[in-house]
């Protein structure tokens, strides 16, 4: 048998050299590789958002809140309260005097609204009480020297006493005047003055210090404005100025989250109400 050279012996010799090398640097690669992916994977999708102090995310910019009021009596209520961030809601008013609908066809008609609230004040034809602006379009006189209104802008929406600022015109898009001023500009406690006394279901619409829009409805008809005034002032809605839209059997609130829809309903058709829209 012919040996073989000892070249071709070492040259065989660096060959398996090379190979070796080679696998070992593949499956270093390989090993980068597989830990790169690994890197990369996903994170598994985040829980539910947990409430923050009582309040939960119910859309982009809105939480809502449930908070009980013992007001010493055998049945006390609760506040159904939703707070909006104008960086991310739009707000407008919508009008119906010759034909008003019940909340819940308001819902129907407004199926992009995240929230649907209640509105002014209103006479026996069903006309809006005080000032009202829908989409541009003013009807009736603004209250002089008391109540409150909330209104959209170009600079977007606010709540004002009309106490200590009085409307005297401008360009507002929407705007809805009611009253009584329960917190004056400020956050100070607004005069009480006739039926503060009265028990009725209430709603009311307020701003924070932090700019939000507050909202608040009791369902139950056993609170009085003196003791919401109260409440509020006390609670930690930090609330700047607040006002009273129409109450009674009025009051009432539709509520859409994307698991579905919470509707408390009022005993009457509105002809106006606010609606808050999200991206």
């Amino acid at each position: 048998m012919k040996q073989p050279s000892p070249h071709t012996s070492t040259l065989s010799r660096l060959v398996c050299v090379l190979c070796l090398l080679g696998l070992a640097g593949l499956g270093c690669n390989l090993a980068r590789q597989s830990e790169a992916y690994q890197t990369a994977s996903p994170e598994p999708p985040p829980g539910p958002t947990p409430a923050v102090d009582g309040w939960s995310p119910i859309g982009t910019g809105i939480e809502q809140r449930t908070i009980d009021i013992s007001l010493g009596l055998p049945v006390n209520t609760q506040a159904v309260v939703i707070r909006l961030d104008p960086a991310y809601v739009t707000f407008s008013v919508h009008y119906n005097p010759n034909s008003p609908p019940t909340l819940a066809e308001w819902g129907e008609q407004l199926p992009q609204a995240a929230v649907i609230v209640n509105g002014a004040f209103f006479d026996e034809y069903g006309r809006a009480m005080g000032l009202l602006v829908s989409h541009g379009d003013a009807s009736g006189q603004s209250y002089n020297g008391f109540g409150g209104m909330f209104q959209v802008d170009v600079n977007g929406p606010r709540v004002r006493s009309l106490v200590t600022e009085p409307y005297q015109g401008g360009n507002l898009l929407h705007a809805v005047q009611a009253f009584p001023m329960l917190i004056e500009a400020g956050g100070v406690p607004a005069p009480q003055g006739e039926g503060f006394d009265q028990r009725a279901r209430r709603t009311v619409i307020g701003q924070d210090w932090n700019g939000r829009i507050v909202i608040a409805i009791t369902p139950l008809g056993v609170m009085s404005l003196a003791e919401l005034q109260e409440w509020l002032l006390n609670s930690d809605l930090n609330l700047a100025v607040a006002f009273a839209l129409d109450g009674g059997r009025s009051t009432g609130m539709l509520i859409r989250t994307k698991n579905g829809e919470t509707l408390h309903p009022a005993f009457d058709r509105l002809p106006s109400v606010i609606a808050a829209y999200t991206p």
